[in-house]
């Protein structure tokens, strides 16, 4: 049975968003969170950006969420039951800091040739306008709008895109709060983003981003993880990790990002030099860094 009923799916498609939708009951989802804290007090710091993206090839109790059946049913409802995930982000918001997410569209940068791409974004702490929960301008995934790079410090977008205030409606925006184990779903062309954390707890959510296993990747080959029906696109799939060790895990979870780190800094063709010298760079560097990687995590299984 699906997890979605008509009048929300009808809502999807109108508006791009459905909010809330229980997925974890409160036990489930402070177990989940539990876990992930339990590692970063375990490594002595929050995750970084690297184990943040694609958290599933790394952690247990991602691959469990990525995998989770009411999960995936309100998604086949959305994008037909052949899906893909094709990375996740885990987005912390450390209480009383001012990390941020810009107003954009990811549909403008993701390089995904499909209609058919949802987010699902799950709480696993409060997830309300004072924690800096997204927020959304409903309707606004039937047109593409600009984006410029801000590269801005505590945004938490990779290169800070945002879309300019003049294009923006703020009287529109809705604010998408959410219980712990309750989820969102937006579709990728909706206008989205969050304001800071100001409350007195880390707000942490997941966002996992599923593609119908139909969709077409542009750009230099990237892989995805299926965990639905059948692959029927050009992505390479990934190997689930659930049994793998630890060692194992970290090398699939590096290439899966190399591959990603050939497109996410492609440069745009109106790029200037010099975006295409910074882009450029830091796409080597990053690449550099993921061999090293993968050769310590080789040395240390």
């Amino acid at each position: 049975m699906s997890t979605l009923n008509p009048t929300q799916v009808a809502q999807y498609k109108e508006q791009g968003y459905i909010c809330p939708v229980t997925i974890l009951n409160p036990e489930e989802a402070a177990l989940s969170r539990a876990k992930l804290e339990a590692m970063e007090e375990l490594q002595g710091k929050p995750m970084d950006r690297i184990q943040c993206n694609k958290t599933y090839l790394l952690y247990d109790w991602a691959d469990e969420l990525v995998h989770h059946p009411k999960v995936l049913d309100a998604v086949e409802a959305l994008i037909g039951p052949d899906i893909l995930c094709y990375m996740s982000n885990l987005f912390t918001k450390e209480a009383g800091t001012g990390s941020y997410v810009s107003m954009h569209q990811d549909a403008a940068y993701w390089g995904v040739d499909a209609d058919d791409v949802v987010t699902a974004w799950i709480a696993l702490s409060p997830a309300t306008a004072e924690s800096g929960v997204m927020k959304v301008e409903p309707g606004s995934h039937t047109s593409e709008r600009s984006q410029v790079n801000t590269y801005a410090k505590d945004n938490l977008l990779t290169r800070g895109q945002a879309i300019p205030e003049n294009e923006l409606e703020p009287e529109k925006q809705v604010y998408m709060e959410l219980e712990p184990g309750q989820m969102s779903l937006h579709h990728f062309m909706l206008v989205h983003g969050s304001d800071p954390n100001q409350s007195d707890d880390r707000r942490i959510g997941l966002a996992i981003r599923y593609v119908a296993a139909s969709a077409k990747k542009i750009g230099k080959p990237e892989s995805a993880l299926l965990v639905r029906g059948q692959n029927k696109g050009n992505f390479l799939l990934e190997k689930r990790t659930k049994d793998f060790s630890k060692g194992a895990r970290t090398v699939e979870h590096i290439r899966a990002l190399r591959r990603q780190l050939h497109n996410i800094f492609e440069a745009s063709p109106d790029a200037d030099w010099k975006e295409r010298l910074r882009l450029g760079v830091t796409k080597n560097a990053a690449i550099a860094l993921s061999y090293f990687k993968e050769l310590s995590a080789k040395v240390s299984a």
